[in-house]
């Protein structure tokens, strides 16, 4: 009798309000408002997808030229994330301007699709270049092919140092330029690449062999040139073993005139910084290098480096930079795009000075 009441109990409205329709009817209204949430989400969420497919779309068609490089882009912004959800900081994967774009920003995309790009505070850019040349006759110098008129105050036991030394430079962003005109030329002598070839000419006269390389890298596809110009390294360390330095040298973007321009001796120069790859297993001997030069720089032309003279804020990188293939290996900026190639070129014979220094 008792268990009869009790089931009568659980099962009349009257004592239990789980079985009132008020209570059910206020159920039902609840799930009906999860629901159409959730109806919501989803939709926003199909929205933005069609949109962005739409924008990229248009990219496409915009842009067919760049179209590689803006895949290349996307690419590396998914990696660069999922390498943030494994502990890695995305900040400190890829340099701004090696990622293309800081943000999915399909504006920006478009707007800097041929390889400019800026990050919100300006700081940090990139390069470019193409040719399959290599002169690997550089290599059979001897005392009679040093022209001891561009020595200087080398003394002569320092040239017989000297040549035994071996040096590589080379271009990943081979056709960049400096003001004025495009941020991106294919005339070699007004880019960049000119800048490298200044630079040899005053190692040179120091008594150091020297090989310039002027591949363009970046013809094709910008962001992928790393890909490109880290086969060419390797090329020149299997033929010639490692090198005492190897500088991939590059031109800044995006970065006011004063912040990168200095006077050394009566002379207007571009301002440089290194950037390393600190997470390459290389960094610590090749940060030894590059505080050398940092330092003789320092002492004898204060002006000629940027305020940080080692932007050490990116770990991996594009494959390190190729900063792994070799402890000399190292990258260099030479002033921004609002340099001049005057500035640029006047900036290398002290930068060779204090390499002089440190390799010695």
């Amino acid at each position: 009798m008792n268990y009869k009441r009790e089931t009568y109990k659980r099962y009349n409205p009257r004592y239990n309000p789980r079985y009132n329709v008020k209570y059910i009817g206020n159920q039902a209204e609840s799930i009906n408002k999860n629901v159409k949430k959730h109806k919501k989400v989803i939709s926003i969420i199909l929205i933005a997808i069609l949109a962005l497919s739409v924008s990229y779309m248009s990219v496409k068609e915009c842009f067919n030229k760049g179209d590689s490089s803006f895949k290349t882009t996307i690419l590396y912004k998914a990696i660069n994330n999922s390498m943030a959800t494994l502990g890695a900081s995305a900040k400190n994967t890829v340099r701004n301007e090696d990622k293309g774009i800081e943000a999915f920003n399909i504006q920006q995309a478009i707007k800097d699709q041929l390889g400019f790009f800026r990050n919100k505070k300006n700081k940090d850019k990139t390069k470019s270049v193409m040719n399959e040349t290599y002169n690997l006759n550089e290599f059979n110098l001897n005392e009679k092919d040093i022209n001891k008129n561009e020595v200087g105050n080398v003394s002569k036991q320092d040239l017989a140092k000297n040549g035994s030394k071996k040096i590589l430079i080379y271009h990943t962003h081979t056709c960049e330029a400096y003001s004025p005109g495009e941020a991106r030329k294919k005339d070699l002598n007004l880019t960049v690449a000119s800048v490298g070839e200044e630079l040899t000419k005053n190692l040179k006269s120091k008594g150091f062999t020297v090989m310039h390389d002027t591949t363009i890298h970046d013809n094709v596809d910008y962001n992928g040139a790393y890909y490109e110009s880290r086969e060419t390294i390797k090329k020149y360390i299997n033929e010639f073993g490692d090198f005492d330095l190897i500088i991939d040298l590059h031109r800044d973007g995006g970065v006011p005139k004063a912040r990168v321009t200095g006077n050394v001796n009566g002379d207007s120069v571009a301002k440089l910084t290194f950037v390393p790859a600190t997470a390459n297993p290389r960094y610590k001997k090749q940060l030894e290098k590059m505080n050398k030069i940092a330092a003789n720089a320092q002492k004898l032309y204060p002006q000629l480096f940027r305020e940080i003279p080692i932007y050490a804020e990116y770990t991996t990188g594009i494959t390190y930079y190729s900063q792994d293939l070799s402890d000399g290996a190292v990258l260099i900026e030479v002033g921004s795009d609002s340099n001049t190639l005057d500035e640029a070129k006047n900036s290398m014979k002290y930068l060779s000075e204090a390499i002089r220094l440190a390799l010695n």
